[in-house]
């Protein structure tokens, strides 16, 4: 089931992940409620390029969706959907109710498209439930889980500025679902140099000589990384640390949440999910490095930045990697990352 982000309040801690804590105070959780009564997978869609991701990731799984838009989304996007279906993920979309961003004009229609859109709409709960009545409900064991506030990674804690007030939840990585959650063993020794496959070792050649060239790199932290979700998550932390002690011109700008800063954020050491460029052009990075970043957001950050930017660009991605990216790096786990530190010790001066 595919929830839009826009029908949770503004105020939600979960408006900008694709969780929901079910507390009653909207519609998103009654949906959330019916979809687990009937073993469904409740996401929130929070951007176009998630939405994109979500129904290729069903499409390459066997999934039917059901999804939630505005009749207006679904004319201007209809492309997208009639892809999926090519791709083999069928679906139903109901409407759902309120002033939506087309309605207000196109200034809060591309902030809708960024995930910016601040105005909340409903949704049709009982003509929903109408829907769903005709699948079975299975045994209902799903609890939601209480989750305490993320707890910033040790080695990293330092970074995040002291205004940053640490959210409730953040984009965990059990949310990264828009790829396939088991990768093929065959690729995970795969990279890409400028959209084209490569073994990982020639990628991995390729992203050392950018870094030992660059002479402002940056790294992007985003909340896999920067938050001590598990022992993997904390052993990354430290490495990225180690990076920094190694490189000292390299810069660290963290991401440790995907809601919308509106402009008010330091650019010298935090990014705006909605506009990443934003700090890359103020220290005028010639090479940016992300990891950490969910996939679906590593892809809009990799697009804003090639439109507004010079800088190039390697991903350090926990799945397949991306095309779009200068250089991507595949399967990125605490000992590929250890092994491209290393390659980088005796050159850090």
């Amino acid at each position: 089931m595919l929830l839009p982000y826009c029908a949770k309040p503004s105020w939600c801690d979960y408006r900008h992940t694709d969780d929901c804590g079910e507390c009653g105070g909207c519609t998103v959780g009654d949906l959330y409620r019916m979809a687990y009564e009937r073993g469904m997978i409740p996401i929130t869609i929070t951007s176009f390029e998630m939405l994109r991701d979500t129904l290729q990731w069903c499409a390459e799984n066997g999934y039917t969706y059901i999804g939630h838009c505005c009749y207006e989304f679904y004319e201007k996007r209809y492309e997208i959907f009639r892809k999926a279906k090519d791709w083999g993920a069928n679906g139903v979309l109901i409407d759902i109710i309120g002033t939506t961003c087309y309605d207000l004009g196109v200034e809060e229609e591309e902030r809708a498209y960024h995930g910016e859109f601040q105005v909340e709409l409903d949704l049709f709960v009982e003509d929903s439930e109408k829907i769903l009545s005709i699948k079975e409900k299975v045994e209902d064991n799903h609890k939601p889980e209480k989750k305490g506030r993320p707890v910033p990674a040790e080695p990293l804690k330092s970074f995040l500025p002291e205004y940053y007030k640490i959210p409730k939840t953040v984009s965990g990585p059990e949310e990264d679902r828009t790829r396939l959650p088991i990768i093929k063993e065959k690729d995970k020794n795969i990279g890409f140099i400028n959209g084209d496959k490569v073994d990982y070792d020639i990628a991995l050649e390729r992203a050392i000589e950018l870094v030992i060239n660059a002479s402002k790199p940056t790294i992007i932290v985003g909340p896999l990384v920067l938050w001590s979700w598990s022992e993997e998550s904390r052993r990354k932390a430290e490495l990225v640390r180690k990076l920094k002690e190694l490189i000292p011109r390299l810069n660290i700008h963290v991401l440790p949440d995907y809601r919308p800063k509106n402009k008010n954020f330091d650019p010298a050491r935090e990014v705006d999910p909605p506009n990443p460029h934003i700090s890359i052009l103020h220290g005028r990075h010639d090479l940016t490095l992300m990891i950490g970043v969910h996939c679906y957001r590593t892809d809009f950050v990799i697009r804003l930045l090639k439109k507004h930017t010079q800088t190039k660009i390697i991903t350090l991605c926990n799945l397949y990697g991306h095309p779009d990216a200068d250089v991507s790096l595949s399967g990125m786990n605490p000992e590929k990352l250890e092994r491209f530190v290393d390659s980088l010790s005796p050159v850090s001066s």
